[in-house]
């Protein structure tokens, strides 16, 4: 690696990053072209929902700078693609290829990291290495060995277990959000350094539970508690104790009723105060109401889960979304935006 410079060149030809690795929450403030930063990694924030690091660069004028590059994953999603904290220490030359942010200065969006040692960590589930095939993290590690899903069988937990987020295989979404004009007017016109995530502050239904982050159910007798990684959110799902909805106080997770019919959880939400329907900027109306089927397989291994939205302020017609998570035995580790430093600063 050469002495530390800031490079700005573009190199489109060479590689651009996918337009769905953009679509994420307050991306759209980062430029299209693809540049890479050059320098001294002088900071490593893990934290939750998104890692930081700072690199001091040389630019044009000889002068140092403090770079902060916003990874585009989080230390939950990063760690099921073998990328560890432990691989970023202070003092080592790094070179991270993003994109520059056009609203703040000095703030990048990092998708690929060389390190010293000459390993790569690609910061993005879905795209391939860049300068060498000695990397971690990426489209080639991010589908779970599949020898890592627990014997849930034998177990026999049922729902009652944290349920984990996979690869593009079998982690894979489905949607359909057909927004209504006002909608789309609302996203194109949204400035992300507005968004309530970007502030750390917490986030209601539907968004916590459409991120890419796993979840807890617990069995607490008369009623469910689901504890989302995302935020580390707490929903209660009533059973027993259910009362009627609209006597209820409204609540950015709003008033969820369940039950069970074979090996589906069914929970109906409604009561929802919270603003944005997703952390872009998708206005929500305070009668939306929400439908949630969790399907656990025979095995116990898979929970198949859709989401059904009704709200004639967002949509056109009623929106769904779609993904299954997979019992891996993990921890639950929740995404509290608390600031977890390097040991070495």
């Amino acid at each position: 690696m050469s002495s530390i410079k800031f490079l700005m060149v573009a190199v489109i030809a060479l590689a651009v990053i996918p337009a769905t690795v953009l679509s994420h929450h307050s991306r759209s403030e980062f430029a299209d072209e693809v540049i890479e930063l050059e320098g001294e990694l002088v900071n490593v924030i893990w934290r939750n929902p998104h890692a930081a690091l700072d690199i001091k660069v040389t630019n044009a004028q000889g002068e140092d700078e403090v770079w902060r590059i916003e990874t585009f994953g989080s230390p939950n999603l990063f760690g099921r693609m073998g990328v560890m904290q432990d691989q970023f220490f202070t003092g080592q030359k790094v070179t991270v290829a993003g994109s520059v942010s056009e609203r703040r200065s000095n703030y990048f969006l990092g998708i690929h990291v060389l390190l010293e040692s000459g390993v790569e960590a690609v910061l993005a589930p879905n795209i391939e290495p860049r300068w060498t095939q000695n990397h971690v993290g990426g489209a080639q590690n991010s589908d779970v060995d599949l020898s890592k899903i627990v014997d849930a069988a034998s177990e026999d937990k049922g729902i009652f277990r944290v349920w984990s987020i996979t690869g593009r295989g079998r982690g894979s979404t489905n949607r359909s959000y057909p927004y209504t004009d006002e909608t789309r007017q609302a996203l194109t016109d949204w400035d992300p350094l507005e968004a309530p995530v970007t502030r750390c502050e917490p986030q209601g239904m539907p968004v916590v539970m459409n991120q890419p982050a796993g979840f807890l159910f617990t069995d607490m007798g008369d009623y469910y508690k689901l504890d989302a990684e995302f935020f580390g959110s707490v929903r209660t799902i009533h059973l027993a104790d259910a009362q009627p909805p609209e006597t209820q106080d409204p609540s950015i997770m709003g008033y969820s009723v369940g039950r069970l019919e074979g090996n589906t959880l069914i929970v109906e939400t409604s009561r929802v105060n919270a603003e944005y329907f997703n952390t872009t900027g998708a206005p929500q109306s305070d009668q939306a109401t929400f439908t949630e089927r969790f399907t656990l397989s025979e095995d116990q291994t898979e929970l198949a889960y859709r989401l059904d939205i009704r709200d004639s302020v967002t949509f056109t017609e009623p929106a769904f979304y779609e993904r299954t998570f997979v019992a891996l035995g993990e921890d639950y580790s929740p995404l509290d935006c608390n600031l977890i430093q390097n040991p070495d600063n």
